[in-house]
């Protein structure tokens, strides 16, 4: 007998109110109090893992590769689900909640929220057989908040841009004895424990490993090295990852021998693999969804929605720096029409940037209206009543948010042509995709943001905040009342401040059409049967509970 399961979490609870107060456990409390993290060393071991079965090999099928397996440098969903099976951070979430919990760390306190001293658990190694300790958490961070550091080989480091930055920078990072380390940042942050718990921006590798394989590390062509459950074992590219257990993890687990990630594009493949029981869990497209809830081989979970499909400009490029060309394209699309074609049950025409289930998502926002007419009279507003042609970029892999990208920017560009809008429908790897969409080449483009942590400065913070006065060079965005909006939100620790804060910086990325938001994806995920103890968390790993019946 098929299973569906709808999995209720405390995200669709009031704004997720614990998101990032510093005074629930074990985060800090706020300012003049200091307070000390007093979670044991197990840390998550409080969270009952399934105790019956073990072992096997889980073989993910997923509709692209990844790009790096070096942390701090991705920022897409492919490169994090396998860098969190290597790489640890010094926090993690827990369970279901957006409650940071003890992990590579083992406690912690602050005065002030800016200066934070960190007590590291004693006795982890990488799996090369690195010490972890205070030095090696040093070396991380310099490495990702410096520049100029030696161990960067060009690479981008774009989430420590985005989410630190010149707006919250980490000033200092000081060793106080072997297994302690002090962090100071530039401002105070009431989410610093948050973004800490995302392992494959900010986790731990190896310091040996980098200075060993140089710009090899983290490609096909090297390896990545960590402290945490699973060992990287070979990387073929566009075709599979293989990771093993590691037997000398600290934590208890995981289940699972080995876990494989294969590589495949083809939507209508990847399910038929699915269905023949050569793959053990796939990546599907919304469309396909309702056949495997039908399945009696399969279990469908579908979680809460947190991830935003949406269209973006380069304002620096001509025309998009004026209001109204963005705001024609906005009228000038039937986003409506693109739910039940490419989504049906599985995706909502998305109002406000961020999905209802994020703190400060903004229900006073609605769906742009479809008005060729008023299109129209906008481009003309413009100066430009014959319409434009532009280049509108499309992502190259599947994701929840754009399951089937080629197809949906065919549908826009259609709609763009009846009000004299041509568009070039163009791609390129996902690599350089990404890399050249952060550097501001693309003048219209197509991409998507899951939550990695519940908190909106990891939202609408991620894609919008900016040092004031210096535009951004992805959409060459500049608007001060918006950034300051934006810094605000990361100090301020009061969840109901937060929201009204987020609200009015979700009114003005709307007002002024920074982005497009098309659609609220809700996140499937499908088992063959045979796949036992998931545990339905949202913001950390559920590999290390999985196992294989019959292996």
């Amino acid at each position: 007998m098929h299973k569906r399961l709808w999995v209720v979490t405390l995200l669709a609870l009031v704004a997720l109110l614990l998101t990032a107060c510093p005074a629930a456990a074990p985060a800090p409390a706020p300012a003049e109090t200091g307070s000390e993290a007093a979670a044991p060393a197990e840390g998550a071991a409080e969270e009952a893992a399934p105790t019956e079965g073990g072992g096997g090999t889980l073989i993910v099928g997923r509709g692209g590769d990844t790009v790096s397996l070096d942390a701090g440098v991705v920022t897409d969903g492919e490169s994090a689900r396998v860098i969190n099976e290597i790489v640890e951070g010094l926090t993690k979430m827990e369970g279901t909640s957006t409650r940071p919990i003890p992990w590579l760390a083992e406690s912690w306190e602050t005065e002030d929220s800016q200066t934070w001293t960190f007590h590291l658990r004693q006795g982890v190694k990488f799996h090369d057989g690195t010490p972890f300790n205070a030095e090696a958490v040093k070396w991380n961070l310099d490495r990702i908040r410096d520049p100029e550091n030696e161990w960067r080989f060009g690479r981008t480091f774009e989430y420590y841009t985005q989410e630190f930055g010149e707006t919250l920078p980490i000033n200092e990072v000081n060793v106080v004895d072997e297994y302690t380390v002090e962090i100071v940042l530039g401002a105070p942050s009431a989410v610093l424990l948050n973004k800490l718990a995302l392992a494959f921006a900010f986790g731990m590798n190896s310091p040996t490993a980098i200075q060993e394989q140089g710009d090899k590390y983290g490609t096909p062509a090297g390896t990545a090295v960590g402290t945490g459950p699973f060992k990287f074992v070979e990387w073929i590219p566009d075709d599979r990852i293989v990771v093993e257990r590691n037997e000398e993890w600290w934590g208890e687990g995981p289940k699972l021998d080995r876990i494989i990630w294969r590589s495949i594009p083809d939507n209508s493949a990847r399910f038929a693999e699915l269905q023949a029981g050569t793959i053990h869990q796939a990546d599907l497209a919304q469309t396909d969804l309702p056949m495997a809830a039908e399945d009696p081989n399969l279990t469908l979970y579908t979680l809460p929605s947190l991830s935003t499909g949406y269209i973006a400009f380069q304002q620096c490029i001509e025309p998009f720096e004026k209001l109204e060309v963005r705001q024609a394209i906005a009228h000038a699309v039937n986003w409506a029409a693109l739910i039940p074609a490419f989504y049906g049950e599985y995706g909502e025409l998305a109002g406000s940037f961020q999905p209802p289930a994020i703190l400060g998502s903004n229900p006073n926002i609605h769906p742009f209206e479809y008005n060729p007419d008023k299109a129209k009279e906008l481009l003309a507003a413009a100066g430009l009543p014959d319409g434009f042609e532009t280049d509108f970029w499309y992502i190259p892999v599947v994701r929840g948010y754009f399951p089937d990208s080629k197809a949906i920017g065919e549908a826009i560009a259609a709609d763009l042509a009846k009000v004299g809008i041509k568009v070039n429908l163009t791609t390129e790897d996902w690599g350089a995709y990404l890399e050249d969409r952060n550097v501001g080449k693309f003048p219209m483009w197509m991409l998507g943001w899951g939550s990695d942590n519940g908190d909106p400065d990891n939202y609408i913070g991620y894609h919008f905040a900016h040092t004031p006065g210096e535009p951004r060079a992805e959409d060459c965005l500049n608007d001060e009342k918006l950034a300051n909006l934006l810094i605000q939100g990361r100090e301020v620790a009061d969840p109901d401040q937060r929201e009204k804060i987020y609200q009015e910086a979700e009114q003005i990325v709307h007002d002024n059409v920074y982005r497009i938001p098309v659609v609220w994806a809700t996140t499937p995920v499908v088992f063959r049967n045979n796949v036992k103890g998931y545990e339905p968390v949202v913001f950390r790993s559920w590999y290390e509970y999985l196992w294989i019946e019959g292996e």
